[in-house]
């Protein structure tokens, strides 16, 4: 038997002995865009979407998406205050240049922000934000621009964010793609 042949029998071997058959059973399973995975208690969806677009003016552009399920608050303003606020805090040099309410395509009301903000000496960065609550979970939708972009992709952008649509999990629209969700 050659040494890698020798090897591959030894991990084998040691994966029989530690293997899944000796881990606790699976409680959840876990359902993603085309894929699943099982989980056992105690671990929880915390799933950053990320929309890639164009990369132009020497950064990538896309549209982030971040999901906070069991928010503590039903008050938009509540929760859009408390991210500015993180945001600000969080990033060195980074300014608050607008903040207002928004409605969506949709009629739902929404919270817009829109930062500065200088990761390094000669990139300004803007960033827009907007807050979405639906029921007790909430959304970041997030987009950044160079000063040229935000003139030439950011209207764009702006319409695409302001289409923005949640989806009760236990009643996808037909047609939908499937989004992360927990099966117990």
């Amino acid at each position: 038997m050659s040494p890698f042949e020798n090897r591959r029998v030894n991990s084998v071997a040691k994966e029989r002995q530690i293997g899944p058959s000796r881990a606790a059973p699976f409680t959840a399973l876990y359902r993603g865009h085309l894929f699943s995975i099982s989980l056992h208690d105690g671990w929880q969806d915390k799933t950053i979407y990320t929309i890639a677009g164009p990369v132009t003016d020497g950064i990538q552009h896309n549209i982030v998406i971040n999901l906070n399920s069991e928010v503590g608050t039903d008050n938009l303003r509540d929760y859009a205050d408390w991210h500015i606020a993180a945001l600000t805090n969080e990033l060195k040099g980074c300014r608050l240049l607008r903040q207002a309410p928004i409605t969506l395509a949709n009629a739902l009301p929404a919270y817009k922000a829109i930062f500065c903000w200088y990761p390094t000496e000669k990139l300004r960065i803007y960033q827009e934000q907007i807050y979405v609550l639906a029921g007790k979970t909430g959304y970041v939708i997030t987009a950044s621009f160079t000063k040229k972009t935000r003139k030439t992709l950011g209207p764009e952008v702006e319409r695409m964010m302001l289409s923005f649509s949640p989806v009760n999990p236990e009643t996808p629209s037909p047609g939908s793609p499937s989004r992360g969700s927990l099966l117990r």
